[in-house]
């Protein structure tokens, strides 16, 4: 499990957030003026709520829970986003994935136009076009693992590379080519296939990369002129920037600065307008809409 503390707590008050994903638990802390103090990452592993717990609990960092780790201290605030977050019950709030990154992209980035956030995640990937300061239309992939972190993350298995090591691979290509599927088992079957003709490994992941974008781009047409990347999956595939770039011409390409955290860092804001047992008297439209004005 890795940790980042930027600085030491003292007794002020904490704003936590809670990205649990699919396969990663993301975890932020930030201060009144939204500050990020403290960041750690963790695996989503079983039983969930242990090591949701032990992902707060981080060695040299104040913790927001009692010594029972049952309930959150008087001066922490904790909101749950992700796949997992509605078995996070000792949460004082809850909010959507479209909500979070949203939160987390507009603070850092202070937009003031129409732009596009395209999250992709480990198991889904989302598109939210972001007007006048608010979240209006997006649609979310749950129905396939296609243009996905889980399928990158398979056929790399596949083709018995390492993860880190497939950017490095992709741009040593030598030939654009085109996965025919992008079904998680056929494009295994096919990758497969392609490698016994004889083709280059490098040509292979390369196209693996382009067939991401191009699912991520069929899920709907991009409207705005801005476009932000948010995810762990855009943090440490950074060949998919400038893929997406030649994809979208003249559009501005924005990746939000670490990435992976922007769904817990948005979810942290939420935090920051929870007040005690107001957390549950405002909407999360109506809270997201305060912190984005």
């Amino acid at each position: 499990m890795q940790t980042d503390s930027k600085t030491s707590a003292d007794s002020a008050h904490l704003y936590w957030g809670v990205d649990c994903g699919s396969t990663q638990i993301k975890v932020c802390a930030c201060d009144n003026d939204g500050n990020i103090l403290h960041r750690r990452i963790g695996r989503t592993l079983f039983p969930l709520m242990e090591h949701v717990r032990k992902a707060l609990v981080a060695d040299g960092f104040v913790s927001p829970l009692t010594d029972d780790q049952q309930c959150v201290r008087d001066n922490h605030t904790i909101a749950a986003t992700g796949y997992g977050r509605n078995h996070i019950d000792f949460a004082n709030g809850k909010l959507t994935e479209i909500s979070a990154h949203f939160l987390g992209a507009q603070q850092q980035l202070q937009l003031e136009g129409p732009y596009t956030i395209v999250d992709i995640g480990g198991q889904d990937s989302k598109i939210i076009e972001v007007h006048d300061g608010r979240v209006g239309q997006f649609v979310i992939n749950r129905k396939c693992a296609a243009g996905t972190g889980a399928f990158i993350e398979e056929l790399a298995h596949r083709l018995e590379v390492e993860l880190g090591d497939l950017t490095g691979l992709a741009l040593a290509h030598d030939k654009e080519m085109t996965l025919n599927s992008y079904c998680t088992v056929f494009s295994g079957q096919e990758v497969i296939k392609i490698l016994m003709q004889g083709e280059r490994l490098e040509n292979l992941i390369h196209a693996l990369y382009a067939s991401v974008v191009q699912r991520i781009l069929e899920m709907t047409s991009v409207k705005t002129d801005t476009v932000v990347f948010s995810g762990g999956v855009m943090n440490f595939n950074p060949v998919l920037m400038d893929l997406f770039a030649a994809k979208l011409p003249d559009r501005q390409i924005l990746l939000v600065e670490d990435a992976q955290y922007c769904g817990a860092y948005g979810a942290a804001l939420f935090a920051r307008g929870l007040t005690g047992k107001q957390a549950q008297k405002f909407s999360q439209s109506e809270i997201s809409a305060r912190l984005a004005r």
